[in-house]
């Protein structure tokens, strides 16, 4: 840590120079800027937890007897930092979003599914319901013939419409 702020305070030292100067012209002043601004662009920190359980921080690896963890965080600064918009995928911003848009349209049409299909089960406990009320509590039964009749539904037929709708409900109303 203290190696990369000793760097920063040379930079700034190097730009007061280089601005103080009057015979250098502007364009040459530029340039020199952007050079030393990208020589300090990918800057390596090490991050570990040394024996007293402390997090420390520092630009050089951490000493090989106290260190438990060990990471390395690649740190991007300056102008690099906005202008390389390549990630370690080796994608572009541009299609990461478009990726992250596919899944949120497939998680929203899976969840739509899903919700229609509860809705689906929902009608048909309530009519599964409604078939064993209705068998259940109805001793002598009618029913269509299919002929333009009505005949009465006996105890066994009745029975099975009962069985049947018991069934259902176990399916559906969960």
């Amino acid at each position: 840590m203290k190696k990369i702020l000793m760097r920063l305070e040379h930079l700034s030292n190097v730009y007061k120079f280089l601005f103080s100067v009057k015979r250098i012209s502007v364009s040459i002043q530029a340039g020199l800027l952007v050079l030393l601004t990208f020589s300090f662009a990918h800057a390596q920190i090490y991050k570990w937890v040394d024996e007293h359980g402390k997090i420390q921080y520092s630009d050089r690896p951490p000493p090989p007897g106290m260190a438990r963890e060990e990471k390395t965080i690649n740190v991007k600064t300056g102008v690099s930092a906005h202008s390389d918009l390549e990630t370690k995928e080796g994608g572009d911003l541009a299609d990461q979003k478009l990726e992250f848009e596919k899944r949120r349209q497939q998680r929203l049409e899976q969840e739509t599914n899903q919700q229609t299909v509860v809705d689906e089960n929902k009608k048909k406990c309530i009519d599964a319901k409604t078939q064993l009320s209705l068998y259940a509590d109805s001793p002598r039964l009618t029913v269509p013939d299919g002929s333009g009749g009505i005949t009465y539904v006996d105890d066994e037929t009745r029975q099975k419409k009962i069985d049947e709708a018991n069934k259902l409900i176990a399916t559906f109303c969960k």
